[in-house]
């Protein structure tokens, strides 16, 4: 029997993904503050299920956007 190569739709990012309370220590705020900067648009996540997660892309950048 011949297997099919599996095709992916989406290329695979090897970066580890932060989770709230990572991204919360880094800035030192507390988990609350950073699910309101969600809320506003500040901040996206990658919503996995109900898990907020966040890429070092994302933190960087709000990090740049914030000088």
């Amino acid at each position: 029997m011949v297997g099919r190569a599996r095709v992916r739709r989406h290329p695979v990012n090897s970066q580890r993904l932060l989770t709230l309370l990572e991204v919360a220590d880094l800035f030192r705020l507390s988990p609350h503050t950073v699910r309101a900067m969600v809320r506003k648009g500040s901040l996206q996540p990658v919503r996995i299920c109900r898990r907020l997660l966040f890429s070092p892309d994302e933190v960087a950048r709000f990090l740049a956007s914030a000088k």
